[in-house]
C-alpha cells in the first residue's frame, strides 16, 4: 500500500501573495463542519487542514489521484472571484506519496518557513492534526502520518541548532536588555503598548522586573500591558515629561509612529547619568537630538537586524543536518505505515480464531467435553484460551516482521 495515499495541496508565500493565501482561510471554529463537508464531497479517507498567516495545506488521504478537476472543485468551495480562482489554481503546489511526506516534514520543521528555525509552525501542525483526529476526520493513515511528522520535527529542533540562535525582534530585544544587567528593581519606562512591547513586557515580567511605568496613547491598552507587568504605574503620552523627569534607568519604546517620539527636548527632561534605550520602532522612535544625550546606550532595529542576519546565517548551516533527519524520519514513517497496514489486514483474525474455538468447544468436541469433570473441563478451557491468544499474536508479529524485513532489503 505504501505512502501513495498521502496527497497535499499547498498554497504558500513562496508561490502566492499573502492576500491570496488569506482567501483560503477557514476559522478554527468552522473547520469541523467545513472539513466534514469536503471529506464527504470529495470521497476522502481523511483530511487535515493547516492554515497559518502565510500558508494553507490541504493534507489528504485517498487512493484516487487528486486530479485537476477535484482541485478545482475544492477551490470553488471558497467562493473565489474568477481572477482569484485562476491565480490560486496556478499557484497551488501538488505533492503525493514520499514527496508529500517530505514537504510536510519540511513545513513542520520550519525549513519552508519565512524565518528558518521558528518553532510556532510545529505547534500549528500538531494542532491541525489534533483537531482532525478529535472530529474523526483524519482516518487511520493520517493519524500515523501526523505522529511521524511531529516526532521528526521535534528531532530537528532538539538535535540541531536550527532554532538556537534568536532571530525575532522580540527575542533579540530581550537578549539585548538582559545584557545590560540591570537590577530587578530598576526603574523602566515602556512607551507603547502594541504587540512588540507586550511581548517584551512578558519577558520582563517573567524575569521579575515589575518597577515599570507604562505609557501609551490609549490608556486602556496601557493598562492591559501594566496588568501583565503587575504594575500600577500607567498613563497616556501626555504624562511623558513627568515620566522622563522621574529618571528611568531604561526605556523600551515602540510606538508605530511615522515620526520619532523622543527628541532632543525630551533628552533634556531626563536627569543626568547613564540611560539604556531599547528602540524597537520602525522607523526609529528616537531623533538625532535625543541620540546625542551624554551617557546614552541605544540598541535599535538596525543593530538587531544585523544580529538577526548573522543568526540566520548560522541557522542555515544546520539545514544539511535537518534534511538528514527528515530522510531518516521518512524511512521510519514508511515502516510504521506498513506495520499498521499489516495490523489492519489482520484485524479480523481474533474474531476468526474465536469462532473456530466456539465451534470446536460447542459442537465438534461437545460430547467429549461433557464426559469431563468440572476440574478437567477448566484445564481444557485454559489450554484452549492460551492457544487462542498465541495464535492471534504470533501471526501478527511474524507478518509485521516480514514486512519490515522486506522494507529493509528494498
Amino acid at each position: 500500500m505504501g505512502v501513495e495515499h498521502l496527497q497535499i495541496l499547498s498554497l504558500n508565500f513562496q508561490h502566492a501573495s499573502i492576500e491570496d493565501v488569506g482567501l483560503l482561510h477557514v476559522a478554527p471554529d468552522e473547520q469541523p463542519a467545513v472539513l466534514t463537508n469536503w471529506k464527504i464531497q470529495l470521497g476522502l479517507q481523511g483530511i487535515v487542514f493547516l492554515s497559518t498567516c502565510n500558508r494553507v495545506e490541504f493534507i489528504m488521504s485517498d487512493e484516487k489521484y487528486f486530479c485537476m478537476g477535484r482541485q478545482a472543485h475544492l477551490m470553488q468551495q471558497f467562493g473565489l472571484a474568477p481572477e482569484a480562482f485562476t491565480r490560486i489554481m496556478a499557484a497551488v503546489q501538488v505533492y503525493r506519496g514520499e514527496q508529500a511526506m517530505r514537504h510536510l516534514m519540511r513545513v513542520a520543521s520550519s525549513l519552508e518557513s519565512m524565518v528558518l528555525g521558528e518553532r510556532e509552525i510545529l505547534t500549528q501542525v500538531r494542532e491541525a492534526f489534533d483537531l482532525a483526529m478529535k472530529h474523526r476526520l483524519a482516518g487511520d493513515r493520517l493519524r500515523v502520518t501526523g505522529r511521524s511528522v511531529v516526532e521528526t520535527a521535534k528531532k530537528v529542533f532538539t538535535d540541531t541548532d536550527v532554532a538556537t540562535q534568536a532571530v525575532s525582534v522580540n527575542s533579540l530585544g530581550w537578549q539585548a536588555f538582559k545584557a545590560w544587567n540591570l537590577p530587578r528593581d530598576a526603574s523602566i519606562l515602556m512607551i507603547g503598548a502594541g504587540a512588540t512591547n507586550t511581548s517584551v513586557g512578558r519577558f520582563l515580567a517573567k524575569a521579575g522586573y515589575h518597577n515599570v511605568h507604562v505609557l501609551n496613547r490609549s490608556l486602556e491598552r496601557a493598562q492591559a500591558l501594566a496588568d501583565i507587568l503587575h504594575t500600577s504605574k500607567v498613563g497616556t503620552l501626555e504624562t511623558l515629561p513627568d515620566a522622563l523627569a522621574a529618571g528611568p534607568a531604561a526605556i523600551v519604546i515602540c510606538t508605530g509612529s511615522d515620526q520619532a517620539l523622543l527628541t532632543g527636548e525630551h533628552a533634556r527632561m531626563l536627569p543626568a547619568g547613564p540611560l539604556h534605550v531599547l528602540d524597537l520602532g520602525v522607523p526609529s522612535d528616537l531623533d538625532a537630538g535625543f541620540r546625542e544625550r551624554p551617557g546614552l546606550t541605544v540598541v535599535d532595529m538596525t543593530a538587531l537586524k544585523e544580529i538577526a542576519d548573522q543568526n540566520l546565517a548560522i541557522r542555515a548551516t544546520e539545514v544539511g543536518k535537518c534534511e538528514s533527519l527528515l530522510e531518516a524520519g521518512l524511512v521510519e514513517y514508511i515502516e510504521r505505515l506498513q506495520a499498521r497496514e499489516v495490523e489492519l489486514s489482520l484485524i479480523e483474525l481474533p474474531n476468526m480464531i474465536k469462532a473456530i474455538r466456539d465451534t470446536a468447544m460447542g459442537d465438534i468436541f461437545a460430547e467429549d467435553l461433557e464426559g469431563l469433570d468440572a476440574e478437567a473441563r477448566q484445564v481444557v478451557e485454559r489450554i484452549v484460551a492460551y492457544l487462542e491468544k498465541k495464535y492471534v499474536g504470533l501471526p501478527m508479529k511474524l507478518a509485521k516482521e516480514a514486512v519490515l524485513e522486506q522494507l529493509r532489503k528494498s
